[in-house]
């Protein structure tokens, strides 16, 4: 049984997908899909102990089934891949993997990619590398919310104009976005609290709370 983050995104992956899951962890994800019929899947692992628990958990499998790497991110991406997922870590190693091997990115028509924190330079890099968000969700699984960005890729992108909240969720605001960024408003709350709170950290917690205040408030499209 999948969690309930790595569920949402097993249904955003389409029949005719072909996929690789970068940081396979446990080969849950890959696992789940080659049960409902996928074929030709990819799963890696960049460090030895991940990679040997990897293979072990997938013993049962042919490679026309799921393929097992141990490579570097995207640097030994088959070309036959055409979805991408990364989750389970956070945003700025996701950019590196994403900037390391640009070249690897030609076939990939989808990036499903779930940072567990600062999604903002997630959606900044996807500009760079002609990709348009077309779909973000929030999972909340025991208390802790998860970002889940889906982009495409375009012969011209679509610019995102508004990285640190999502356009995308500024115009759906669903329930566990504003759940989220109200969840962030009261944790900024206590830390400004602390009346020994460097004055630079203070400013910095006072500008965001501004915004914050503005996208939660009701009926407030930004």
């Amino acid at each position: 049984m999948l969690s309930l983050r790595l569920q949402a995104i097993a249904n955003l992956i389409k029949k005719d997908d072909v996929v690789a899951d970068i940081g396979s962890d446990h080969g849950l994800l890959v696992n789940y899909l080659a049960i409902k019929g996928h074929r030709a899947l990819y799963a890696s692992e960049n460090k030895k102990v991940p990679y040997n628990r990897l293979k072990s958990e997938l013993k049962a499998y042919k490679s026309d089934i799921i393929e097992i790497d141990f490579a570097d991110g995207l640097e030994n991406l088959p070309a036959r891949i055409n979805t991408v997922v990364i989750a389970g870590m956070g945003g700025e190693l996701i950019v590196s993997i994403l900037q390391a091997h640009p070249a690897k990115l030609v076939n990939v028509q989808k990036l499903i990619l779930a940072p567990h924190c600062n999604a903002k330079a997630v959606r900044e890099v996807l500009n760079a590398l002609n990709y348009s968000i077309s779909y973000e969700e929030i999972v909340v699984e025991k208390e802790v919310f998860y970002e889940i960005i889906v982009a495409e890729q375009k012969a011209i992108a679509t610019k995102e104009v508004n990285p640190y909240f999502g356009t995308y969720h500024l115009q759906a605001r669903s329930e566990n976005f504003i759940k989220m960024w109200t969840s962030v408003y009261n944790q900024n709350k206590r830390i400004l609290s602390n009346k020994k709170l460097p004055l630079s950290r203070k400013e910095e917690l006072l500008k965001e709370q501004e915004l914050i205040e503005k996208v939660i408030s009701e009926g407030e499209k930004v």
